[in-house]
């Protein structure tokens, strides 16, 4: 239990003061090695070893690209293709462009895999088109801070990456297996908008002509296309995951520079500088994760921990809800990408030694997890919204409280029946 303690309440605590989490999971891992065989005698080279070998992953190739891709599109103009699109499709609905917020982020998030890049690059065009169409800014904001939660969930997602190259999982799986859970996030939220917009007298559009909805499609049809790309090369064995992801760059590069024409030459350079920044923070996060993996295992605390849920709980069911109320917690506190590098080295041998599918709980964790990036007080998706619409913090919390519901009864459900997180994996992937 000492070590126990040191590796995880010692990594909160240190996440809690400030410290990087890479600096911070290096320094709890290296706290231990110090505990159990003196500060003296703490093997550095073993600590440079293990660090450099979680990096040294072809699968983790397509973080770099999934977030070139997702700067490339905000940058590129294809949200406000995106939401014409949208705008065409829904906007006749009661609720009119809140429809049309939740159904864009859904199309966008094919593109993007990133809900920080959801809010800051489409939030900005959602929010200014509900404010001039009438809607209060408060409701534009907490419909937009809700449905970008939907981008690392509905296919490429980073975040998925990310899990199935830590648990060692089928990244192709748990692409297919967010897909319905990802639907069903925007079915809700829709329904939430509706809901409200009658009770408070919303507006709504005129149904879009045929030519209207042509012409809309026609300008955003190319970018939609990449989650497509992504998918039936997946499924069709052409490309791997990782070579998915470039030969989606490379799609995106060729309408941006050669279709739409929209991104200079140093406009360019500086996306790849800003890419190469993020990557660089999330690679040395991994590079500490290893580390951290590896002491887990070598002190098997994850075994400890599973001895103790299987002398306490003996329901896997039981087990999905303790967890997710656990991960959610965790995810008040933590933003979502240390989140997973923490949880999953901990957590994965644990679900599946109660027979629990490593896809499904996947599915699960960043589901979880991205409900936290709407709630206070590290709701990074909240302070993005905030940064664009510059509402009062409480202000933006209140608001977006009633969409909570639906997006823990999707979690609920999904957590209850399994089938619907394996049904495309087991359709296409058997």
């Amino acid at each position: 239990m000492e070590i126990f303690a040191i590796m995880f309440v010692g990594l909160i605590v240190l996440l809690m003061l400030g410290v990087p989490v890479a600096f911070a999971m290096i320094a709890s891992s290296a706290a231990v090695l110090a505990y159990t065989r003196g500060f003296a005698e703490i093997p550095l080279e073993m600590i440079a070893q293990r660090t450099l070998y979680g990096v040294n992953s072809f699968t983790l190739l397509a973080i770099p690209a999934f977030l070139l891709i997702g700067r490339l599109m905000n940058s590129a103009g294809i949200s406000d293709r995106v939401f014409d699109v949208a705008r065409c499709a829904v906007g006749h609905l009661k609720g009119g462009l809140g429809h049309v917020n939740v159904l864009a982020s859904m199309l966008f998030a094919g593109m993007s895999g990133s809900a920080v890049a959801d809010a800051g690059g489409l939030g900005a065009v959602e929010i200014k088109a509900m404010e001039d169409d009438g809607f209060p800014t408060d409701f534009s904001a907490a419909v937009t801070a809700s449905s970008a939660t939907i981008g690392p969930i509905i296919p490429p997602s980073i975040p998925a990456v990310i899990y199935g190259a830590l648990a060692n999982a089928s990244i192709a799986a748990i692409f297919l297996g967010s897909i319905l859970p990802g639907l069903f996030m925007g079915a809700g939220l829709m329904v939430m908008v509706a809901v409200i917009s009658h009770r408070r007298g919303y507006p709504t559009r005129a149904r879009a002509t045929m030519a209207e909805f042509t012409r809309a499609l026609s300008r955003g049809l190319l970018p939609m296309l990449t989650p497509v790309i992504i998918l039936v090369g997946i499924l069709s064995g052409l490309f791997t995951p990782t070579e998915a992801s470039v030969v989606a760059l490379l799609y995106c590069m060729i309408i941006s520079f050669c279709v739409y024409r929209s991104i200079t030459l140093r406009e360019f350079v500086q996306i790849l500088r800003d890419t190469a920044i993020d990557t660089s923070v999330l690679l040395l996060i991994i590079a500490g994760s290893a580390l951290y993996s590896w002491i887990l295992a070598r002190y098997q605390v994850t075994a400890l921990v599973a001895d103790f849920l299987l002398a306490t709980v003996s329901d896997p069911m039981v087990l999905l809800l303790l967890l997710s109320l656990f991960i959610l917690l965790i995810g008040l506190f933590i933003d979502s990408v240390p989140a997973l590098f923490l949880l999953t080295p901990l957590l994965v041998p644990v679900v599946v030694q109660y027979g629990i599918d490593p896809v499904h709980f996947g599915v699960l964790m960043i589901f979880n997890l991205m409900i936290g990036l709407i709630t206070p007080p590290v709701g990074t998706v909240l302070f993005a919204i905030q940064k664009i619409t510059d509402l009062p913090f409480n202000t933006l919390v209140r608001a977006t409280l009633p969409f909570y519901i639906p997006l823990v009864a999707v979690l609920i459900v999904i957590t209850l029946f399994p089938s619907i997180v394996m049904f495309l994996p087991n359709l296409l992937l058997k």
